[in-house]
């Protein structure tokens, strides 16, 4: 029998949650009549979407560090076959478009660059879409082993994949809900007539129970409060506040306030640059790890970083009132009265912060590097959000945990390390101290 015919197939169908907020440009730009940088790709009926193809590429690019030897047996190959998927587009319901801004930063004056200002649209967290995700089986293809990556493929579909722009700075993380993976079987006729019928076939593939992250990556999931107040600055406030005394909000997603992985990323990347600088070792280093957009060498990150939403319930947003200092005189200046509204933290016994950042494919010292990054944040030795000059942002570390290499740490609020073996954390840090700029394991 030939090996392209197709005896039978494998529906995987479910609804595709967004856990942060989305971002598939339409590739416009500014137009008159929306003046952000970057606009939500929409369908002919205006609803935003997740094109099949963005999906099945991520999709792809997984099975290629997971399934390496399976991966043209699933996703065709342009020489050998055709792709054996077939993924719709995933027209996405309950949206809210958002606005986020970014500014690129001097690395050496922690400065925005001039004209680094910009602006885009976003699809907030929680939009939701249904997946249709179909399988052909040929006669080429074993069913036992493709079941078996099928259902390996279900439980990363469950814990969460990125999508879109801006992954590594905590976008597009979407996991799938109701899950349901449906064998059909040619050669069975109670299958063909389920098929036909557009019936649900009897035959099911369960969940893969094994985690689904990469031993090579250190992840890092830790607990603060913040010490003081915070305000990361929501440059719409204006639009939405009824009080339009208020100059700047803190910024919300949903009803949560959000500190953006856009700031927590450029913060570690600042702290880091600040550390590889004291240990004499160049930029292009750090640009292997945590991505570079210069136009003559593009480098993706290995640097991942999740958006962190905290509940407002133990906060109290206060109005400030501040005038602006003339540094020559000492005296206020005529007409710069402006007024914020920060938050403060007001039960100081339960953790309200969350942050998660890892590092993909990670080397010794680059898990030394993140050691420390997280040591400066757990010290309160940088800052989040915004009016760091008047003690804003500072947050303490209550527990974190650490896995690398199968290897779980955990720490007390102390930073004391009370699972897993100490030394093997201070090797990674000596790693990084010795590290001369070469390769290292």
């Amino acid at each position: 029998m030939n090996n392209s015919v197709i005896i039978g197939k494998i529906l995987i169908t479910g609804d595709l949650v967004l856990k942060s907020p989305l971002l598939i440009g339409d590739g416009a730009g500014e137009t008159s009549d929306n003046f952000r940088d970057v606009h939500v790709l929409k369908n002919r009926q205006g609803k935003p979407f997740i094109p099949g193809t963005s999906l099945c590429g991520v999709l792809r690019e997984w099975f290629e560090n997971i399934f390496p030897d399976k991966t043209i047996e699933i996703f065709g190959d342009q020489d050998e076959m055709q792709s054996s998927i077939q993924l719709d587009d995933i027209a996405l319901e309950d949206c809210e478009i958002i606005s986020r801004d970014g500014v690129r930063i001097d690395g050496l004056t922690g400065a925005g660059i001039d004209g680094g200002k910009y602006d885009f649209e976003a699809i907030e967290r929680g939009a939701k879409g249904k997946l249709r995700l179909l399988i052909n089986l040929r006669n080429r293809h074993c069913l036992e082993e493709i079941s078996e990556v099928v259902a390996v493929m279900l439980r990363k579909l469950q814990d969460g994949l990125k999508l879109g722009a801006f992954t590594s700075k905590g976008f597009g993380r979407a996991v799938v809900e109701n899950l349901t993976a449906s064998i059909y079987d040619f050669c069975d006729k109670a299958d063909v007539a389920a098929w036909l019928l557009k019936k649900t076939s009897s035959k099911k593939i369960l969940p893969s129970t094994e985690e689904s992250f990469v031993e090579k990556d250190f992840i890092v999931d830790a607990n603060f409060i913040f010490k003081s107040s915070f305000i990361i600055r929501d440059y719409n406030a204006t639009e939405k506040l009824k009080d339009t005394t208020i100059t700047a909000s803190t910024l919300k997603s949903r009803k949560d306030f959000v500190i953006p992985g856009t700031s927590l990323k450029g913060i570690f990347r600042h702290r880091a640059e600040y550390i590889f600088g004291k240990l004499g070792l160049g930029k292009n280093i750090l640009e292997n790890l945590m991505g570079s957009s210069a136009t003559d060498k593009k480098i993706k990150s290995r640097f991942i970083v999740e958006e962190s939403y905290v509940s407002p319930k133990n906060f109290s947003e206060v109005v400030h009132t501040r005038n602006k200092i003339d540094r020559l005189t000492g005296g206020t200046l005529q007409g710069t009265l402006f007024t914020t509204k920060p938050a403060y933290q007001k039960n100081f016994d339960e953790a309200t912060l969350k942050i998660r950042f890892e590092i993909k494919n990670a080397k010794d010292f680059e898990a030394g590097l993140a050691l420390f990054l997280l040591r400066d944040l757990w010290l309160g030795h940088v800052a989040l959000g915004g009016e760091k000059s008047v003690g804003r942002g500072t947050v303490k570390g209550l527990s974190a945990e650490i896995n690398f290499k199968g290897k779980t740490y955990k720490l007390n609020a102390n930073g004391k390390v009370i699972g897993g073996d100490k030394s093997e954390l201070e090797n990674f840090a000596c790693a990084l101290k010795n590290f001369s700029g070469g390769d290292d394991k």
